[in-house]
């Protein structure tokens, strides 16, 4: 199960967990308080920010 995190890197919001779960975690997130790093995932034709680190 994927949950809410904070990159290590930016501090702004990405997804910590198996990756099934990405677009149910992330698409209530806004825009302007998700992490920008790279490389980005792909899930369902959207783009979303990596995993954060454990």
């Amino acid at each position: 199960m994927c949950m809410k995190a904070s990159c290590s890197t930016c501090n702004k919001t990405t997804w910590w967990g198996c990756g099934s779960h990405i677009p149910s975690v992330m698409d209530a997130i806004p825009d302007s308080e998700r992490c920008t790093c790279e490389p980005q995932v792909e899930r369902e034709g959207k783009k979303y920010p990596p995993k954060a680190s454990s």
